[in-house]
């Protein structure tokens, strides 16, 4: 039997989106040779995974120069944050339809995390513990193209996401998932919904005032 390369592929796939998100900068050039160094691994398994990041919008592959960590505007940012709006608000009514009494236990429990998150007063921390939220609310939704397609979008706005908490966005954010978490515990998916969208806008702008941050 042969052993399969995949999981060394997946892992590097994995640490090159990471580095993305923390190393390189957008517009930045991506050098085979320094990624190579950085991850201990083969060119070929570099080109592959960038291949991967490619395809998710992470990459671009400039004629010419090569890859470089893909750029993203106003434009992009509203597009994706609409997308996400209707992802997100879909999971919820599922949620309140599918949803175990277990999930349902998890999805009070992972709200709390987001709070202590909050307390911490760590913006990285935040972020994490909100999708840890998301990946709860999605596993209840039971269904997996939702999560799926959602996870792809997380890595393109990550860096933007991140740099959009400010302390005041923070507090605001968590009172807004504190609403939406209540009505979808009282399986009022409309009004859930409706909160949501309010947060989303909310979420939405001051990722569009971040994104011009870095312009």
């Amino acid at each position: 039997m042969t052993r399969s390369a995949a999981p060394v592929r997946e892992q590097a796939v994995i640490n090159l989106r990471n580095l993305l998100m923390g190393r390189f900068q957008p517009g930045e050039r991506i050098t085979e040779a320094a990624v190579c160094e950085l991850l201990g691994t083969s060119r070929t398994t570099v080109r592959e995974a960038l291949r991967q990041l490619e395809t998710e919008g992470l990459v671009e592959i400039v004629p010419g120069k090569g890859p470089q960590v893909a750029r993203i505007d106003e434009h992009d940012i509203r597009d994706l944050y609409e997308i996400r709006e209707v992802l997100e608000s879909f999971a919820i009514m599922l949620f309140t339809q599918r949803a175990t009494e277990d999930e349902k236990a998890r999805l009070a429990e992972a709200f709390s995390q987001l709070e202590k998150a909050h307390e911490s007063g760590d913006a990285a921390e935040v972020l994490v513990s909100k999708q840890a939220l998301y990946d709860v609310l999605f596993e209840g939704a039971h269904n997996n193209a939702i999560s799926v397609l959602a996870q792809r979008i997380y890595w393109r706005v990550a860096r933007v996401r991140l740099a959009s908490l400010s302390a005041e966005r923070i507090k605001a954010g968590i009172e807004e998932l504190r609403t939406v978490n209540k009505l979808i515990a009282s399986n009022s998916v409309q009004e859930a919904q409706d909160a949501y969208a309010i947060h989303m806008k909310n979420a939405r702008e001051a990722a569009v005032e971040a994104v011009k941050r870095f312009a």
